[in-house]
C-alpha cells in the first residue's frame, strides 16, 4: 500500500457563476445559416461535415496563422514525461528514482523545447529527445517558470525569500524578493508571474507590480478585483483575474473579458484565441473566445468526475487530464479522442501536467485495452484489531467526503463478517477506498477518527497477476497516529 489516506475534498473558491442562455435548436440554426464548405484539408478547429454547432467561440476571435504540428507531453505519476507525436507514444523522460511528479513544473518554450523544474534543478527536453540541464545542484525549486527564449527565462524561488529570478542563458540571477514588494502585509506572498511586451508582472498579496526596464512599478489592479490575482499571457498581453472577473491589459488600463464562470478558478488560454474553464463535478469544460465578446459552449463530458489539468493547442483543441485518463476536445466542445489510464504506453498513472507544442500532433493514437485487477482486502479496527464487518466500502478516483460519485469509475461493496471485501475490474488510477463503518460502531464514532485508504494499482498490485490482495487494512484510526515504538 502507498500509505496515502482518503482525500476528504479540495478547498476551492466558490465562484458566483452565470449560465449561458438557451441555445437555438439545430433546426433553427440550419434554417438561417449556410452549410459550410468542406475544407481543403482536415482542420481540428472546423466542424465535422454536415454538423453545425450551436456555438463557435473561435469564430468571434481575430484569427492568426496556425503554427506547425508538434508533440503533446503528459507528465504521468510514477512514469515521467510521456510524448504523443504523430500517432506514436513514448516515454521521453522517465522520472528519476525518488522524484515525485507533483514536485515538478512543466512548461513549453517558444522553440518547441520542454522545460521541467524540480528540486534537483531545471532540465530542458529538446524536440530531438536530448536533455540538457540549465540549472543544477542543491537549492530551492523554481516555480512559475516563464520561458520567453533560451536566454530569457523567469521564475520564482520556492524558499522563504520567494525571489524573482532571471536566466540570461549564462546564469540565474535573483532580482527581487517578496519583502521588496511593500504594502499592507509584512508576510507578503507571490501569487502569479507573467511576462509580456510591457515587462515582467508579479501578483502578490501587496498588489500588482511590473518590471519595466530596471524599475519595478506598482500598477493599479483591474477595477473590482480582489486581493489575489491570477495571471496569464495572450498574444503578448497580460491577463489578470480573481476568479470572478478577468481583464486584458489595454494601454494604461484594463479591458474586461467575457470568460466563462465556473466553480474552478483555473483557466487555460491558447494563442489561437480560445479559453477553457473546468466545470465542477464532471470532466468537462466551458469554452469561450479569449478576448472577443461571444458565446460560451459546454463541451461533451469525458469519462471521470473532474478535470485535473488542461491545455489549449495551436489548432484550437483542448487537452484534458481527468481523474481516469486523458482526452482531447475540439474548439466547439466535441470529443475527438479519449484514452483511459492504461490504454496508451506509459499512461499508467495520474496525469499531473500537460504541455503541447505548436498545433499539437496531427494524428492521434488509438487506445488499446487497459488491464484490470480483482482487488480484495480485509478491514480491521485500530484499537481492538477486530474485523470491521457490515461496512460500506467504495472505490473511486475522486470521492467527495465519504462518498464516491455515481458512475462507471466507482466500485462498491459491503464487508463480510471477517471484514473482507472485493472489487472487480479495477483499472489503473490514483484511487481512494472510502470506508463508512456502521452507525454507532464503538471504535469508529469519534470525530477525530480517520477512515479510508489509498490505492494505486500501478504501484500496489502485481504486474503479472489479475488478483491484487491488499491484506489487512487498519481503519477507524486516530486522527493523529502515535509515533512508532523505538527499535
Amino acid at each position: 500500500m502507498t500509505g496515502r489516506c482518503l482525500r476528504v475534498g479540495v478547498v476551492s473558491l466558490l465562484l458566483l457563476g452565470c449560465r449561458p442562455q438557451a441555445a437555438e435548436t439545430a433546426l433553427q440554426v440550419a434554417e438561417r445559416a449556410p452549410q459550410p464548405a468542406a475544407p481543403a484539408a482536415p482542420d481540428a478547429s472546423e466542424p465535422a461535415p454536415g454538423v453545425l454547432p450551436r456555438c463557435r467561440p473561435l469564430a468571434s476571435e481575430p484569427a492568426i496563422a496556425k503554427p506547425g504540428s508538434g508533440p503533446a507531453y503528459a507528465l504521468v505519476d510514477h512514469v515521467g514525461v510521456v510524448r504523443i507525436d504523430d500517432g506514436e507514444v513514448t516515454t521521453a523522460l522517465p522520472l528519476a528514482k525518488g522524484v515525485d511528479a507533483d514536485d515538478l513544473e512543466m512548461t513549453a518554450g517558444p522553440d518547441g523545447s520542454l522545460w521541467l523544474s524540480g528540486w534537483d534543478g531545471v532540465d530542458v527536453l529538446g524536440l530531438d529527445g536530448r536533455v540538457r540541464k540549465v540549472r543544477g545542484g542543491a537549492g530551492p525549486r523554481y516555480e512559475h517558470l516563464r520561458v520567453r527564449a533560451n536566454n530569457d527565462v523567469w521564475a520564482v524561488t520556492s524558499d522563504i525569500e520567494w525571489q524573482i529570478v532571471h536566466d540570461d542563458g549564462e546564469r540565474w540571477q535573483p532580482l527581487r524578493a517578496r519583502r521588496q514588494f511593500p504594502g499592507r502585509y509584512d508576510d507578503n506572498k507571490l501569487a502569479g508571474l507573467a511576462v509580456d511586451a510591457e515587462g515582467v508582472w508579479v501578483s502578490s498579496w501587496n498588489g500588482l507590480w511590473r518590471l519595466a526596464g530596471r524599475d519595478w512599478q506598482r500598477v493599479d489592479a483591474p477595477p473590482g478585483t480582489g486581493t489575489i490575482l491570477w495571471l496569464w499571457t495572450y498574444r503578448d498581453r497580460v491577463i489578470a483575474g480573481d476568479g470572478e472577473r478577468w481583464f486584458s491589459r489595454d494601454g494604461a488600463g484594463w479591458r474586461p473579458l467575457s470568460w466563462p464562470h465556473t466553480d474552478d478558478v483555473r483557466r487555460a488560454v491558447g494563442e489561437v484565441g480560445l479559453v477553457a474553464a473546468p466545470e465542477r463535478g464532471r470532466a468537462a469544460v466551458q469554452l469561450a473566445a479569449a478576448t472577443a465578446a461571444g458565446c460560451t459552449v459546454a463541451s461533451e463530458p469525458l469519462a471521470g468526475s473532474r478535470v485535473g489539468e488542461l491545455a489549449v493547442d495551436g489548432a484550437g483543441r483542448v487537452w484534458l487530464a481527468t481523474d481516469v485518463g486523458l482526452g482531447v476536445i475540439d474548439g466547439d466542445g466535441r470529443k475527438l479522442a479519449e484514452w483511459p489510464l492504461g490504454s496508451l504506453p506509459g499512461l499508467s498513472g495520474r496525469v499531473t501536467q500537460i504541455a503541447v507544442i505548436g498545433a499539437g500532433p496531427w494524428r492521434l493514437p488509438s487506445p488499446r485495452p487497459g488491464r484490470t485487477w480483482e482487488v480484495v482486502g480485509r478491514l480491521k479496527t485500530y484499537k481492538q484489531g477486530t474485523p470491521l464487518a457490515n461496512t460500506a466500502v467504495e472505490l473511486c478516483p475522486s470521492p467527495y467526503g465519504d462518498r464516491c460519485p455515481q458512475g462507471p469509475s466507482t466500485r462498491a461493496a459491503t464487508t463480510a463478517a471477517d471484514g473482507s471485501f472485493r472489487f472487480a475490474d479495477v483499472p489503473l488510477g490514483d484511487l481512494s477506498i472510502v470506508v463508512r463503518p456502521p452507525a454507532g460502531h464503538p471504535e469508529c464514532t469519534s470525530p477525530f477518527t480517520d477512515h479510508g485508504h489509498g490505492l494505486d494499482p500501478a504501484v500496489d498490485c502485481p504486474v503479472d497477476g489479475p488478483r491484487c490482495d491488499l491484506g489487512e487494512l487498519t481503519d477507524c484510526r486516530p486522527f493523529e497516529m502515535p509515533p512508532s515504538p523505538a527499535p
